[in-house]
């Protein structure tokens, strides 16, 4: 009891302690107070068990009580109780036949030193247990079951010996059958290694690669160990064998074939003979478990028997007593008999002790639990109250202090939030108020930026066409005249080129504002994009004010502009359309005013084209033919035919000049006349250019290589893939592949290649270095021929054919011509004269010693008909002179008495 007085005095001094130390407790003081309290309070129950524990122990007696006391233990009577049954233990025959059955089972599944071992020491074990079995179970009488147990076992032991036997001589199967089909297989495989080689690659027959495949996927399938899935490898390669036997004994001999036809027979009998076993071994396995599991069932676990005349001892004398010395004791009779002592203490004082310290403990819990809930639920609601204010705009919010410790810091930190806050909020209010004045002022200038150009501050492409629909609403119902101009700045290019864009964006602002100045009392101008304008015309009556608009717009550009004190003429080229005239619509007005400015261009530039029906149709043509080229490429659409070059003096065809051709999907026949500015303009004259020069360095080389080893071939090649620096390694690369001399290629191209600049000379240069010839193609149709001969590394000149067309007729044509020929000759370059298309021209020319080239001659033929063509192409010639008027020509009599007797006779 004084332990327990001082327990108590000890819990209000800490109580009385923590009240001093903490005047207004917080959260974690409260709970720290709650749990000393429950603590203390378990304390103290496990202190009063400890110190009144209750002592309680049992003890059982057993009292051993003789039958017949009283009387004498020895009788001359043998009278003595007898054990009515006795049990003779079978779990070690039971362990054996489990340990014997695993034993089995692995030896089935594998055929090494260690299963058989196992299973011979299992067989040994059973033996000796059901030798041990055996006289305890003859001596209670059951020996007819243990016979009948042996004679089960002797066949269980029979039964899993053939498993064993079939298990062993499947898998000896299964092992030939995977030995022979890697043996197949081998056989196979040497006789495609001695088929041919090319390149790494075998090249055998295709049955014999599908025969050797279908062996490798027998091979790679069978096991030593299992033959699942042959059946379908095996079937293919039989099937491939039989079907082939023809092709294989001619090309592999009917050795091969007979050694491949016996071994897959053996392939098939091993695998049938392997399933027939595997039937079987399951029949025996079925069969064995079955035995095994009727032996085990017929072993119980004990063997019963009546045993009248033993006598067993079951209960032994204390060991302080002698052994007896008479007929065997009766055992004995025990009685428990069970007492119990109990110690008690007085519980009274301890159970109200307990009751006063637990009532102490749950009122403090209680005091705590409501101190704290109301200390945090009124702050809590002054805190939400004060927050839903906040939330509904009020700025003057303050929240009263009290209430637990975290709380009140709460509470103050949430009145310096709601100071801060308000003045974030008048902060937030002057910046709104300025970002809604900078809005407005971003607005207007986005809206400003959307409808006109930044540079130029004209109506751009959107607000240009938001003009024109109006205008051609108002039209219509009006059911008056509507001009749209097309302005392009003529060679604005080279402005940004050679004086910077800055310049060129202050030349563009002096534009347009000459532009508006211009058209303002009629039109409104507006900048589509680049140095693209457009001009509205409104408010005209007739067709001839608006081409008088554009005239004025040309003409007023033809007067200098003075930008940074430097005058310059920056010409324009306009086009023109006309609602309803030509387009109803804004997109096509605008599209027929693009075309028309395209005509412009082409005139000259620097002047005004008005739309016209057949410009559209020439812009849809031209598409067409885009499309069609494009797809040409793809399809491989594209053929080269070759026009001989005659030798006027031998009249034979050394240089044939490759011609390209389109041959389209309806079959036409395209010359390059049509498609070949399309080509230019569209950028693919260069991937057509290098398939025309792959093409005709192929068909050299095959005549090179043929019948016309000295042929030279004529290619035409466009400025664009010289300005390619890798055009002449690539040519070359070409000649290599195809063994083809450099001589047997002729470059052919148009004096417009001088425009290009020393990137293409240079070019020129290695191909001349590389042998290549070089011809100069339409000589004296351009400004700058005899420049050309001189900066050129040229090989050829072929005159053209405008120089040709009336030599015949014109004494100064000829005179011109034969100047040509002499001035070439002087400079050691060959000539070719192109046109000739009349027998006078061809007369003229037949004694320059030049080459003629013509469809008086040869039309371009296909490649397959230049070898008759060069024939008739002599004939002809000489046709051509003997049965010419004056007869008299120089040629003639050169040629020989029984050339020209052929001839006469021929016709």
């Amino acid at each position: 009891m004084r332990r327990l007085q001082a327990l108590q005095l000890a819990c209000r001094n800490l109580l009385s302690r923590s009240a001093a130390f903490v005047a207004r407790p917080g959260i974690v003081a409260r709970l720290i107070v709650a749990f000393l309290a429950v603590g203390v309070l378990v304390f103290a129950a496990n202190f009063l068990v400890v110190q009144a524990v209750l002592i309680e122990r049992s003890t059982t007696v057993y009292q051993t009580i003789a039958p017949g006391e009283g009387k004498s233990r020895t009788s001359s009577h043998p009278a003595v109780p007898v054990l009515p049954v006795q049990r003779v233990d079978t779990a070690i025959l039971r362990a054996a036949l489990i340990r014997y059955r695993a034993a089995v089972r692995g030896r089935i599944e594998s055929n090494t030193d260690r299963a058989e071992g196992e299973q011979l020491a299992a067989a040994q074990e059973l033996q000796h247990a059901l030798s041990i079995l055996s006289p305890a179970a003859a001596e209670i009488g059951r020996a007819a079951d243990v016979e009948r147990i042996r004679s089960l076992l002797s066949g269980y032991e029979a039964d899993a010996a053939a498993a064993i036997t079939a298990a062993d001589e499947r898998r000896a199967d299964i092992r030939r059958y995977d030995s022979l089909a890697d043996e197949l297989y081998a056989l196979t495989k040497q006789s495609v290694d001695r088929s041919w080689k090319v390149f790494g690659l075998v090249i055998a027959r295709h049955s014999l690669l599908d025969y050797s495949a279908a062996l490798d996927d027998l091979r790679r399938i069978a096991t030593p160990e299992d033959l699942r899935g042959v059946e379908e490898p095996e079937s293919r390669a039989q099937h491939l064998l039989i079907a082939n036997e023809s092709a294989f004994r001619r090309s592999l001999g009917a050795a091969w074939y007979t050694t491949q036809r016996k071994q897959l027979d053996q392939l098939v009998s091993l695998r049938e003979k392997s399933a027939s076993l595997t039937s079987e071994l399951a029949g025996l396995n079925e069969h064995n478990l079955e035995l095994g599991e009727n032996l085990a069932s017929s072993v119980p676990d004990v063997l019963r028997g009546s045993l009248p005349r033993a006598a067993v001892a079951v209960a032994a004398a204390p060991a302080q007593d002698p052994p007896p010395t008479i007929a065997p004791v009766v055992p004995a009779v025990s009685a428990p008999v069970t007492t119990q002592s109990v110690t008690y203490e007085d519980d009274h004082d301890r159970q109200r002790l307990i009751a006063l310290i637990s009532g102490g403990v749950l009122l403090l819990l209680i005091i705590i639990g409501v101190g704290t809930v109301l200390s945090i639920e009124r702050p809590v609601r002054r805190l939400l109250a004060a927050t839903a204010r906040i939330a509904r705009g009020e700025t003057a919010v303050r929240v009263e202090r009290g209430g637990i410790r975290e709380l009140d810091t709460l509470a103050v930190a949430f009145n310096q939030m709601a100071d801060e806050l308000q003045q974030a909020r008048s902060v937030a209010l002057e910046y709104q108020q300025s970002l809604e004045l900078k809005v407005a002022e971003r607005t207007s200038e986005l809206k400003n930026f959307a409808e006109n150009d930044y540079l130029t501050a004209l109506p751009n492409r959107r607000r240009f066409f938001a003009m024109l629909n109006d205008a051609l609403l108002k039209a219509g119902h009006a059911r008056r005249l509507l001009g749209v101009l097309f302005l392009d700045v003529d060679n604005f290019k080279y402005i940004n080129d050679s004086l910077g864009h800055a310049f060129g964006d202050r030349v563009l602002l002096s534009l347009a504002n000459r532009l508006q100045h211009t058209v303002q009392p009629v039109g409104i101008a507006a900048r589509f994009g680049g140095d693209e304008f457009t001009v509205l015309v409104d408010g005209v009556h007739s067709v001839d004010e608006i081409r008088a608009v554009g005239e004025q717009i040309v003409k007023a550009f033809q007067a200098p502009l003075s930008i940074d004190g430097r005058d310059l003429i920056v010409g324009v080229s306009v086009g023109a359309s006309i609602y309803p005239e030509h387009e109803r619509e804004a997109e096509t007005l605008l599209r027929a005013a693009d075309a028309a400015l395209f005509r412009a261009k082409k005139l000259g530039r620097s002047q005004l084209a008005v739309f016209t029906s057949d410009l559209l149709e020439t812009a849809a043509s031209n598409f067409t033919t885009e499309q069609g080229l494009r797809r040409a490429i793809e399809r491989g659409e594209f053929e080269l035919v070759f026009q001989p070059e005659v030798d006027s003096s031998s009249f034979e065809t050394i240089v044939v000049e490759a011609l390209i051709r389109w041959r389209t999907h309806d079959g036409r026949l395209m010359s390059p006349a049509d498609f070949l500015s399309v080509a230019e303009e569209a950028g693919l004259i260069v991937e057509i250019s290098d398939w025309v020069l792959g093409r005709a360095v192929q068909t050299a080389a095959r005549w090179y290589h043929g019948s016309w080893p000295e042929v030279r071939v004529a290619v035409n090649i466009s400025p664009r893939q010289l300005l390619d620096r890798g055009f002449a390694s690539r040519l070359q690369r070409l000649l290599q592949e195809a063994q083809l001399p450099a001589r047997c290629i002729e470059i052919e191209l148009t004096e417009s290649v001088l425009q290009t600049g020393p990137t293409t000379l240079d070019a020129l240069r290695q191909l001349q270095a590389q042998g290549i010839s070089i011809a100069l193609d339409d000589f004296g149709t351009g400004y700058s021929s005899l420049s050309s001969l001189q900066q050129l590394p040229l090989s050829r000149v072929k005159l053209d054919r405008s120089l040709i067309a009336d030599m015949d007729a014109n004494a100064r044509s000829r005179s011109m011509v034969r100047a040509i020929i002499g001035m070439c000759r002087q400079l050691g370059l060959e000539i070719t004269a192109e046109g000739v298309e009349r027998f006078e021209q061809f007369a003229l020319l037949a004694g320059q010693k030049i080459y003629v080239q013509g469809f008086l001659l040869s039309p371009p033929v296909a490649e397959e008909e230049l070898a008759g063509a060069r024939e008739r192409i002599a004939s002809r010639a000489e046709e051509f002179l003997i049965t010419s008027r004056t007869g008299t020509h120089p040629v003639v009599h050169e040629l020989s008495a029984s050339r020209r007797t052929r001839v006469l006779n021929d016709r």
